[in-house]
């Protein structure tokens, strides 16, 4: 029977047949001038039968990673119903209530979200032990490729607070990747660390093979294209577009998806068309291979950016400037890391095709309701309402917890960060951009109370709090500190942040724009995100100290505290003894580190698991985003849309309390009614509280007030304590506003709540433009240029900044208001009135004056004067 015969009778399915038939056609036409017709045909066959073979291979392949995958997935939500139905049968220690996590606790409660929640990001409850998730996984294979590629990320990363890029090293590495002898030792020395064998690119491909990906090594691979602007694309025209790639590709070295050989012309240029089409339907990485369509699996997609091989570094660059999105080779890299780590953790934790197990998931709550529903257990008409009820409870949680899951893994997979509208995306996010650059500047005092944090998470983990914070101490002074954190396996984000990076504080990316450098100058420039990462890599340097430590005790031997928490990551006596093999890193004598690399050579399970522990323990310690924050803010929307953006104007500054209470405020109940995870959020409350004092007072004094009065016998001493507790969970804003009705920039409770973006609004339209709008209709005097300074100077970037802050507004902004508008005498005893009144405050450098008549009285703080 002939093949077309095959199809027709059913022997062979008609796509799969119609896709051989279309490569034997064209391996034919491709042999036909060198063989003659019949062995071409042949020749055609041959290869279309391998690619055809291979193709079924991975198909295969895929096909028992996505089974594997959702057989994982109903394993873990087993085994996490399992262990919390235990939990609900142990007595809490107080007396009542049951171990279990109080939206758990009921009888009717499903554990399905908590239980697949656990496979994207830490669980909450701390009941899903060792297993993978995907967000912790993710950050430990990017860690890896910064420590291999630390020394270049030095090299490379934008200097003067983010401020002044490397291009000329930029460009310098891209020549020396293709093999120009003009390059610096320098650049070819980076160059080397990232595409030698066992380098970062041939560390990440392996990593995505390894996890189900199709990804053939490429000899002659250097670097992703360019990550391509749909719109400048479509300036050029199909035609125009197409022209410019072909003078710049590189044919020999351009490789059919299909077979990994390179391509025949005609092959060539129905590809180029695809590449076109594929911007003009939307596709970001690239052209889709022959004869698919829709969204791909992940496990075919990072063969997009290897699509186009440039014949030079000139021909990358023009690509680059003339139709990328940026033309940063830097930025390219660190997006390739981050991307394929992210993809690579996909793989692993959900199988080759995430959305597959994402559907499949999706069935499991469908059929949720019916797996828990309630029979009525007798006729009568009460039994029956009573079960139904409880069957619509049952139905309503579900479908709840049906969309969290859907928010997180929009979250986690960064869908809900792709703008629909780029230009609203972009404008709006360069206005938050801009507030956070005039609004962040005292974040660093704000921070006080990562101390608080960090103390009680060490104590939790049973490791010595003084000796982070003293390693973090000596860090901050050493030059090279953060590179060595990274060389230690610490990933590097700090250093590697180019564009999209989630700031603890914005919650979300922060642009490259002029406005987004801004605001990340502006963090830069107060300290905070230097001593944020120290801070960081301190507590992991501490963790991974005890372990060398500590690796020759028996594991019942290891303190209670600590054996404990490496129990909750899943390291249990059997495993601990495997680190006895481990052969340690040692950057001076008598310094040993037992780090996730090192153990990878022994383990790389075990390893995994020590890199989550550290992790996920570091953000306990020093908090920064939260994906479960995040998705709780802004959900699955996505920029660039009304209700995308103004979910973000809302999130703007919340992402870091609302990870509070989902790190800590979720560790403290996640044993029900336990005694002793309650004490320890006393004490972590506590802490945070007395921390939030010294932020407030700090405050206070940077802003020439005196101190206030903590006394809590009076009034104004209670209203401190309030503000001072807020402080201390971040909430410094609404520390402001917890007694008085207006915050300190006049805002009203309404839009101070729904975002800075609203609360500036506000202070323009309605303190600027609309009162001078009805001075002047009433025939008043308007004051224009006074309230334009009033209004204006909230807005200026790095004005907040304590060692500025004080100094620029007494002697640049005070004395511009005493120029520029008659009132500013008034305004400034109005401003010393009401500090009197709401607080018992005086100024120790009065509004007005350019030099301070006394220094601050510190007595305030404990009733005197």
């Amino acid at each position: 029977m002939c093949f077309t015969g095959k199809m027709a009778a059913g022997v062979v399915a008609n796509r799969a047949g119609r896709k051989l038939l279309e490569l034997l056609d064209e391996f034919a036409e491709r042999h036909k001038g060198t063989l003659g017709d019949a062995a071409a045909e042949r020749a055609g066959a041959l290869e279309a039968a391998e690619a055809a073979a291979a193709e079924a291979s991975h198909a295969a392949n895929v096909a028992r990673g996505s089974v594997i995958a959702q057989a994982n997935v109903l394993q873990v939500a087993g085994a996490y119903e399992k262990r919390v139905l235990e939990l609900r049968a142990t007595p809490g220690d107080l007396g009542f209530g049951n171990k279990a996590p109080p939206p758990l606790a009921g009888d009717l409660k499903s554990t399905l979200y908590a239980g697949v929640r656990s496979l994207l990001m830490r669980d909450p409850w701390e009941i899903a032990g060792g297993g993978n998730n995907v967000y912790y996984l993710a950050r430990g294979i990017r860690a890896d490729a910064h420590r291999l590629f630390a020394d270049a990320i030095e090299y490379l990363r934008p200097k003067v607070l983010g401020f002044q890029e490397e291009a000329a090293r930029e460009l310098d590495v891209l020549r020396a990747l293709y093999g120009s002898s003009s390059a610096s030792p320098e650049a070819r020395a980076v160059a080397e660390s990232w595409i030698k064998p066992g380098g970062v690119s041939d560390y990440l491909r392996k990593a995505f093979v390894d996890a189900g990906g199709l990804l053939p090594e490429r000899k002659t691979w250097r670097l992703p294209n360019p990550t391509l602007d749909d719109a400048k694309v479509l300036a050029f025209g199909r035609e125009r577009a197409k022209q410019f790639w072909r003078e710049r590709v590189d044919r020999a070295d351009m490789l059919d998806f299909a077979t990994g050989k390179p391509l025949s012309d005609a092959r060539f240029e129905e590809l180029l068309d695809q590449a076109y089409s594929g911007f003009e339907n939307g596709w970001q990485d690239g052209p889709p291979s022959a004869a698919i369509t829709g969204r791909r699996m992940l496990a075919n997609q990072r063969d997009f950016s290897r699509f186009f091989a440039w014949k030079d570094a000139d021909g990358w660059m023009q690509v680059a400037e003339a139709m990328g999105a940026h033309a940063s080779v830097f930025e390219t890299m660190m997006g390739h890391i981050r991307g394929m780590a992210n993809d690579t953790a996909m793989m692993r934790v959900l199988g080759p095709n995430p959305e597959g197990t994402k559907k499949f998931i999706l069935n499991l709550f469908d059929r949720e309701p019916s797996r828990l529903h309630v029979n009525a257990g007798a006729e009568d008409a009460a039994s029956l309402r009573k079960a139904t009820t409880a069957n619509r409870k049952i139905a309503s949680q579900v479908a709840r917890d049906r969309k969290q899951f859907e928010d997180l893994y929009a979250d986690v997979t960064g869908l809900n960060q792709i703008p629909v509208n780029q230009t609203m995306a972009n404008a709006l996010g360069d206005m938050r951009g801009w507030l956070a650059a005039s609004q962040l500047g005292q974040a660093i005092v704000a921070s006080f109370s990562d101390l608080g944090t960090l103390t009680m998470t060490a104590r939790m983990n049973g490791l010595p709090a003084m000796s982070i914070i003293s390693r973090a101490v000596q860090m901050a002074g050493e030059k090279g500190s953060e590179i060595q954190a990274a060389q230690m396996g610490v990933v590097a984000d700090s250093l590697a942040h180019a564009a999209g990076h989630h700031d603890r504080l914005m919650g979300e990316t922060i642009r490259s724009g002029i406005a987004g450098k801004l605001a990340q100058g502006v963090i830069r420039a107060s300290g905070l995100r230097k001593w944020t990462a120290l801070l960081r890599a301190s507590f992991a340097q501490e963790l991974m100290a005890k372990i060398a430590r500590d690796k020759v005790l028996p594991f019942a031997e290891l303190a209670p505290a600590f054996r404990e928490s490496l129990s909750r990551y899943g390291i249990d006596a059997p495993a601990w003894e495997k680190l006895k093999g481990v052969q340690d890193f040692e950057p001076r004598p008598g310094a040993p580190f037992t780090r996730p690399a090192d153990v990878a050579a022994v383990d790389r399970d075990l390893s995994e698991k020590i890199a989550r522990m550290m992790n996920t323990e570091m953000d306990y310690a020093v908090i920064e985003h939260d994906p479960l924050a995040r998705t709780i803010l802004v959900g699955d929307t996505r920029p660039g849309t009304i209700k995308g953006e103004a979910w973000r104007a809302v999130a703007l500054y919340k992402s870091f309390p609302l990870s509070f209470i989902t790190l800590h405020g979720a560790r403290a109940v996640a044993r029900g009614w336990d005694g002793s995870r309650l004490s320890h959020a006393a004490l972590t409350f506590i802490l945070m509280s007395l921390f939030g004092v010294v932020s407030m007072q700090t405050k206070e004094i940077g802003a020439g007030r005196d101190p206030l009065s903590l006394d809590p016998t009076n009034q104004h001493g209670i209203q401190a304590w309030g503000r001072a507790i807020m402080q201390g969970g971040g909430l410094g804003t609404f520390g402001d506003m917890l007694f008085v009705d207006k915050t300190k920039y006049g805002n009203s409770w309404i839009a101070t709540a729904a975002g800075p973006q609203f609360a500036a609004a506000e202070s323009v339209v309605m303190d600027f433009a609309m009162k001078n709008i009805q001075l002047a209709m009433k025939g008043q005097q308007t004051h224009l240029l006074g309230d334009a300074l009033y209004v204006g100077q909230r807005f200026i970037p790095g004005e907040t900044l304590p060692a500025f802050k004080l100094a620029f507004q007494r002697a640049v902004l005070d004395q511009a208001a005493l120029m520029l508008d008659d009132r500013a005498r008034q305004r400034f005893s109005h401003i010393q009135q009401q500090a009197q009144q709401d607080w018992g405050q005086r100024y120790w450098w009065q509004p007005g004056r350019t030099e301070a008549r006394r220094s601050p009285d510190l007595n305030t703080m404990f009733g005197g004067r």
